[in-house]
């Protein structure tokens, strides 16, 4: 750590201005290049620039590390990068403070005390991979389901579902319940693909629904620049429905409230005006839907705007007017994200908001809504098998719809309480569901608490944060900067691949994750009878991703890895234009994105020996591979006939509305008048649990009160910075009130990414009592300098789990809550949550899931769900 004394600032200032006086035109060069060169103020030479893939978020955005003396010493965008042009978000900016997070853990650590106790013992790693291997053997034997793995953000390329292959195991669990997997399962038997790449910089027309894509969504750094420059640029309408005035709703040309959970009933009534009016493009719903114009008509004549105005609270005239505008703009597009999705019913909501720029033919045009343009990469050969059993976490029974208890992660304390998923070795890898998921430390923590339920835990984490603290071994993890990943995200209109690469060495003994799991296979099968180890035959991480990206057609040519490491993606479409901010061709024109993808003509080779269906459908070797349209075969849409399916026959066979539709939460129907719901989000400078450890982020944003309407603090006596009690019927949280106009007056909302009592000393607010250095990181001289006191109150404690029986995501925004003005004996920062409220909860969501015949024949195995819990709070929440 560089310390600031009198002397080194005289000398920093004196070097930077013997540069801008020695060397203007090395710095003028600097500022034309946008980026890619950098030089330290003291040494006055140029820092080494390695380029790598952000992964401070999900986003994936490329990057540049600048390197001075080993150190990392600044991040900034890669300029080469198509998606994200040279620009890093603040977060991706500060992202080198997690490698030097002062309470970060570099060696592998044993528990000697009670779980949550904070007693550890440093182990050696040949330690602690027998200890490991002893309890995966043991397990095995019984169960290989027994062996849990449950993980938030997977970007290691597939290396944890080849762990859990190569054990026999089904029980992995991913995190994307409580994130997006409603929006996904709305659209992909819809149109093929989990998401959408909309052409906002071309759009005259972006009708958002619950979506803060100026600021925290999905590819928000890639997406906001394109949104800037169609607003900006081509002069585009955007109009955003959200309960809350978020940063996008607030640069938004219109911000329309509307009750937490009805989106999809106003996107139904403007689709009903839109059909009502004649304002649909028939030519592409009777070409490339599985519904007529005729038909889709007759269906939408019940979504009048009345009926939806009555529901959510908008306008009439408000649905009517921006469904006239939406219609005969040219072109437009719709976009979603969490809003409309985290509900209980959130996959029919999705696919009520997308059908809006289906019927109007906005799809794969220009400026309109298209699908996402994608590349893949390759695995190491040989893989393992699938498992030959099933596990009650896995997506075995159904793979694209994982149905209440199948695949949706927030259900596993019930799952594991109830003992429908027996577990001997838990591990986990960049997961905290006791903060980040629904009934937190209250049901989450209670459950790691208990060894009965988890008897061994494993974490392989970087840091000690509110999960890891619950754990029996720690397996040091390596950052982001400092490990391989390879890397491919649709957040552009143009396909890409790129990696993460070390830029220094990790730091301590902490080691890549693949590394760590193939050194625990080689463990368990150390001569290769097992036959485990040949699936794990790589030298190291570079080896792994050479065997990822060496044969991919055109990388292949230009060097693979080896161009990845100069580069840090490919392909690289040309240069990035310093007037325009944007990338341009070797002639200096911007790049043009392909649009109409869907028309590509199937190649006379691929039409060999296929046969035509009645509809169209163009068939081969049992595979749809294209659609015959006019005498011309079109590849058409990725689905399993080659159209949008307006009418999802699959989902009739569950139980569901195959058409688009609206279903009420039934709990907000009876909601007394001093009742509001909780809404929770994300601020622009921080992720869901990680990025209150770092400190320029930190020191931004660390407090989150409770956004609460005028009307409605009025009503119970408070100001802002009044403590207020919110009560669900789980538990309750004392924060402090923010009184605002920017928020629906039945709505309170608090962000998360607060409210830490793990994850260090910063998150904590407990560098004045805790020393540093404590897990073998070099302490921060910085702490001394944190002049807030306030480190918010997280709020998922009192938020219950919610199952959407179709796409599985947890309904975040459905929590019918009640605010009053604190009492005499509630604290800041109180909170409190009940074990087996929870876990009832659990079970009643399972109503709204499995509630008729059709559900108890597709799956006898859930009927036990659902009974008395067989297991008891151990009473610390």
């Amino acid at each position: 750590m560089l310390e600031m004394d009198r002397r080194t600032f005289l000398k920093a200032s004196a070097g930077a201005t013997a540069v801008a006086a020695a060397a203007p035109g090395i710095l003028n060069a600097m500022e034309n290049e946008l980026g890619g060169r950098d030089i330290g103020p003291v040494s006055m030479k140029d820092r080494q620039a390695i380029p790598t893939t952000c992964h401070v978020c999900n986003i994936q955005d490329g990057a540049i590390a600048y390197v001075e003396d080993g150190r990392i010493v600044k991040l900034e965008g890669n300029p080469e990068h198509v998606s994200t042009r040279g620009r890093l978000c603040a977060k991706g900016n500060a992202g080198m403070w997690y490698t030097y997070n002062p309470d970060r853990v570099l060696y592998p650590l044993k528990r000697v005390g009670a779980r949550g106790e904070g007693k550890w013992k440093r182990i050696t790693w040949d330690e602690a991979l027998k200890e490991v291997a002893e309890k995966v053997n043991a397990a095995l034997k019984q169960d290989p389901n027994s062996v849990v793995l449950k993980y938030g953000r997977d970007r290691t390329g597939g290396v944890l579902g080849r762990f859990m292959d190569t054990l026999g195991s089904g029980s992995i669990i991913n995190h994307t319940s409580v994130c997006e997997s409603s929006k996904k399962i709305g659209m992909e038997p819809t149109w093929g693909p989990d998401i959408e790449t909309p052409d906002f910089a071309n759009s005259k027309y972006i009708l958002n629904f619950g979506s803060n894509v100026l600021e925290a969504a999905y590819f928000h750094n890639p997406y906001a620049q394109r949104v800037a420059e169609g607003v900006a640029e081509n002069h585009a309408k955007l109009v955003t429905f959200d309960v809350r005035l978020s940063n996008t709703a607030g640069r938004s040309d219109e911000w329309v409230p509307v009750f937490p959970g009805t989106d999809g009933a106003v996107a139904l009534a403007i689709g009903n005006v839109i059909l009502r009016e004649d304002l649909q493009d028939s030519e592409f719903i009777d070409t490339w839907c599985n519904v007529s114009t005729t038909e889709l008509k007759a269906h939408y004549k019940q979504f009048t705007p009345e009926w939806a105005s009555k529901i959510s609270g908008v306008p009439v005239e408000t649905i009517e007017r921006i469904a006239r505008e939406f219609a005969t703009t040219k072109p437009a597009t719709t976009y979603t994200y969490r809003g409309p999705a985290k509900h209980l019913y959130g996959s029919y909501q999705e696919r009520a908001c997308m059908m809006l720029s289906i019927m109007t033919g906005n799809v794969e045009k220009r400026g309109g809504y298209c699908l996402p343009r994608g590349m893949g990469y390759n695995q190491p050969q040989p893989q393992p098998p699938k498992p030959a059993k099933a596990s009650y976490v896995s997506h075995h029974h159904h793979p694209n719809y994982p149905l209440a208890g199948h695949g949706v992660s927030h259900m596993t304390p019930l799952a594991i309480a109830e003992g429908h998923l027996k577990c001997n070795v838990y591990f986990t890898y960049m997961d905290n569901p006791v903060y980040t998921n629904p009934g937190a430390q209250a049901l989450w923590g209670e459950m790691f608490r208990n060894e009965k339920l988890i008897p061994y835990y494993v974490s392989m984490s970087t840091v000690i944060g509110e999960e890891t603290a619950l754990a029996d071994l720690i397996l040091p993890d390596c950052m982001y900067l400092e490990r391989y990943e390879p890397e491919s995200m649709p957040n552009s209109l143009w396909p890409w691949v790129g990696f993460r690469q070390p830029v220094i060495k990790p730091l301590g003994e902490t080691r890549e994750t693949r590394i760590i799991l193939r050194d625990l296979v080689h463990t368990l099968d150390p001569d290769g009878k097992r036959g485990m180890k040949k699936y794990w035959n790589f030298k190291d991480g570079e080896d792994y991703m050479r065997q990822q990206f060496d044969d991919i057609p055109g990388l292949k040519e230009a060097g693979g890895v080896n161009w990845l490491k100069k580069h840090g993606v490919w392909p690289v479409y040309g240069k990035l234009n310093p007037r325009t901010g944007k990338i341009s061709d070797n002639t200096g024109r911007e790049i043009q994105a392909e649009f109409g993808l869907h028309m590509k003509e199937v190649s006379a080779g691929d039409m060999a020996g296929a046969t035509v269906s009645g509809h169209g459908t163009i068939m081969k070797n049992g595979k749809a591979i294209g659609l015959r349209r006019n005498g011309k075969n079109y590849v058409g849409f990725p689905t399993h006939d080659r159209l949008i399916n307006i009418r999802v026959d699959e989902w009739a066979k569950y139980g569901f509305n195959p058409m688009p539709t609206f279903k009420q939460i039934p709990w907000h129907k009876t909601m007394k008048d001093d009742e509001m719901v909780l809404t929770t989000f994300k601020l622009n400078v921080h992720v869901q649990s990680r990025t209150a450890s770092v400190k320029w982020l930190a020191e931004i944003a660390h407090s989150n009160p409770a956004w609460m309407n005028p009307e409605t603090a009025s009503a119970i006596g408070v100001v802002t910075g009044d403590l207020v009690r919110v009560e669900s019927p789980v538990g309750y949280m004392v924060t402090k009130a923010y009184v605002t106009e920017g928020i629906h007056p039945k709505v309170v909302a608090v962000s998360t990414g607060c409210g830490h009592w793990e994850y260090g000393r910063l998150a904590t607010l407990t560098h004045k009592s805790k020393k540093g250095g404590e897990f073998g990181a070099q302490d921060d001289a910085d702490l001394n300098n944190v002049w807030w006191e306030d480190k918010g109150v997280h709020p998922n404690v009192v938020i219950p789990v919610v199952v959407d029986p179709i796409g599985g995501s947890q309904g975040w925004y459905d929590t019918v809550v009640k605010v009053t003005k604190a009492g005499a004996g509630d604290k800041y920062g109180d909170v409190h949550g009940d074990w087996d409220k929870h876990l009832a909860a659990s079970r009643e969501t399972l109503r709204y899931a499995y509630t008729g015949d059709m559900h108890r024949k597709m799956h006898p195995e859930m009927a036990s769900w659902g009974g008395p819990a067989s297991v008891k709070s151990d009473g610390h929440h």
